[in-house]
């Protein structure tokens, strides 16, 4: 007996597609790790929510906090852009919010070498960024 045409192709698509990245939490001690492998907005699906992104409700909200480690102190923020359907604005937005969470984590202080750190999409389509700020 001979498999369906439709079901041939649906095992062939899934094979070669990329699969989703674990998630990946925000831990001071991995950030030189995490930015030694940089990701892109490209690989944003991830298997679950990481616990970065659960912080953040809407895309007004301003999300950080700050870890020490190894004598720096690390400000991370969280950025959410949602309704946006064109992916490079929507990462764009997602990115800018995120390093608007920093600024608020360092009461004016300047961004500069502030680094996207991760990214995440969701089944809606909204899409979040995790900004670091390392000092």
């Amino acid at each position: 007996m001979r498999a369906p045409l439709f079901l041939v192709v649906v095992v062939l698509t899934g094979a070669f597609a990329p699969a989703p990245a674990r998630a990946w939490e925000a831990k001071a001690a991995k950030v030189a790790e995490r930015l030694s492998r940089p990701r892109t907005p490209a690989a944003a699906r991830q298997w679950r929510k990481p616990g970065w992104a659960r912080k953040i409700h809407a895309p007004e909200d301003r999300v950080f906090w700050t870890e020490a480690h190894g004598g720096k102190t690390f400000v991370f923020g969280v950025g959410l852009a949602r309704g946006v359907d064109n992916p490079g604005l929507r990462a764009t937005a997602a990115a800018d919010r995120a390093r608007a969470s920093l600024l608020e984590g360092k009461e004016g202080a300047l961004l500069e070498g502030s680094e996207i750190l991760d990214w995440y999409l969701d089944r809606r389509g909204d899409m979040y960024a995790l900004a670091v700020l390392t000092r």
